[in-house]
């Protein structure tokens, strides 16, 4: 979705992924391509909607890069407020009608939605309006995605044609989000919050259970904030033969943020 107002003539982008238990960012210059600072900020703790707005003041007021103009800006949502949609019955006057049945939806909230042509899906999400409109307010127009949108995309544009079907987890702090895929097209998309491994374990193991793929040969890929060495991956991996993390050593942003880096 694009917001529009005044635009800048410099040449440079700025990228930020919003969560509610933290921030990242990086700088590009758009000729070149180059990646000139990245940022990832963590919060103490995971903040409500309402809080959110003081946390990303406090950051822009902090992080001097924040302060400059940009010829664009491009947002990541990164939260559960969203559904899929198939495109042969999606109808945009009817957002909250898709959402309404599994999200709160708030008078104050807007809906947004993002299409992936290559799957006939639409994304039907609710941006953080307060954070929005504190972007378009310092700004001016911008681009803003739901982050599984862009997981969906960066995953299938990259994963190779198979006959099997593949999991694909990124972790946040307190959240994961979790896609299926088979011969590049996608089976199921959601996102978790969990607050120990056991949750996280379990969310997995019940997906795999309803969908009948066996965790002793479905291959599973993992990126975001887990390492081999975590306790998150040593139980995953007690009960799930194939994890993988996915490395991107030639990147400058990490594969802890391997969503924001889709907008490289």
């Amino acid at each position: 979705m694009t917001n529009n107002n005044q635009s800048h003539t410099i040449s440079k982008k700025l990228s930020i992924q919003v969560c509610l238990d933290g921030l990242s960012f990086f700088t590009q210059d758009i000729a070149s391509k180059e990646v000139i600072m990245y940022k990832a900020i963590t919060f103490e703790q995971k903040v409500d909607p309402a809080a959110l707005l003081g946390e990303v003041t406090t950051i822009f007021n902090t992080h001097s890069a924040l302060q400059e103009s940009y010829a664009k800006v491009e947002v990541i949502y990164t939260n559960h407020l969203f559904t899929l949609v198939p495109k042969d019955v999606f109808d945009p006057t009817k957002l909250t009608d898709y959402l309404k049945f599994n999200t709160k939806i708030l008078a104050t909230d807007f809906i947004a939605y993002d299409s992936i042509e290559t799957q006939d899906i639409v994304i039907v999400y609710i941006p953080y309006t307060n954070i929005n409109n504190f972007f378009f307010d310092t700004f001016g127009a911008f681009d803003y995605y739901h982050g599984i949108s862009l997981f969906i995309k960066e995953t299938l544009e990259k994963e190779p044609l198979s006959e099997d079907p593949k999991v694909h987890i990124h972790v946040h702090k307190n959240s994961f989000d979790l896609i299926v895929t088979q011969k590049k097209k996608l089976i199921l998309a959601n996102t978790f919050d969990f607050y120990s491994k056991e949750d996280f374990m379990y969310y997995t193991l019940f997906t795999l259970e309803q969908l009948e793929l066996n965790p002793d040969t479905i291959q599973v890929f993992l990126t975001g904030d887990i390492q081999k060495d975590s306790p998150l991956f040593e139980l995953a991996y007690t009960y799930i033969r194939h994890l993988n993390i996915k490395e991107n050593p030639a990147s400058v942003i990490p594969t802890t943020d391997y969503i924001l880096s889709s907008l490289l």
